[in-house]
């Protein structure tokens, strides 16, 4: 028996995946076309979410798509060849026996390379952090969107001076950027404006 086993329903879906954008793409299955491959299964609504992780999943493809190099798409590139070894480091360190999202997520942020470094660079998250998040301490947030008083208008689908007059009322908590004169409005107190058809207020 190898010394690893992987989790079928998850791997062997994985891999195709990659083999079929580099296919699409014309060039070699590189780390990034993994990467793409592993965020497009596990995303929901185009998004890759995971406690203080959200990746805009359509970003990612747009700059696989830009940067791909022509190559023979059922060739595993160098750095893929280097990611599959860090892959391998992480099911160690976690003293369990199959490949499972948690090791490739971990391994993706450690490898150091090509996309999943500029991602999780941007984001400012750290291994440890995800770590922390999935044995159930608590971890980094990321922080809560805020919207212009435009956006939220289109979000309710009504006119942007309702929403100021909301504002200006008190019944729409809003803030000005520091310095500016611009407003913005927490999503979380957005949704509070929708209620219940059978709320008796």
């Amino acid at each position: 028996m190898a010394e690893h086993e992987t989790d079928q329903s998850f791997v062997e879906q994985l891999n195709p995946d990659a083999h079929a954008i580099a296919l699409r793409l014309g060039c070699e299955t590189t780390l990034d076309v993994v990467f793409l491959a592993y965020l497009r299964r596990l995303s929901r609504f185009g998004y890759f979410t995971l406690g203080p992780i959200t990746i805009d999943v359509s970003l990612v493809e747009d700059l696989v798509e830009r940067c791909a190099l022509p190559g023979t798409p059922m060739a595993a590139s160098e750095d893929y060849s280097r990611f599959s070894h860090r892959l391998m480091q992480e099911v160690r360190r976690s003293g369990r026996r199959r490949i499972d999202e948690r090791h490739y997520l971990l391994a993706f942020m450690r490898c150091g390379e090509g996309l999943p470094a500029r991602v999780f660079g941007e984001l400012g998250v750290t291994p440890e952090q995800i770590d922390r998040y999935l044995q159930g301490a608590p971890a980094v947030e990321p922080l809560e969107r805020l919207l212009t008083p435009e956006e939220v208008a289109e979000y309710l689908k009504v006119h942007v001076q309702t929403v100021r007059a909301w504002i200006r009322a008190g019944t729409l908590p809003a803030r000005r950027v520091a310095g500016l004169r611009t407003l913005r409005i927490r999503s979380s107190d957005v949704e509070k404006l929708l209620k219940p058809l059978d709320d008796p207020d």
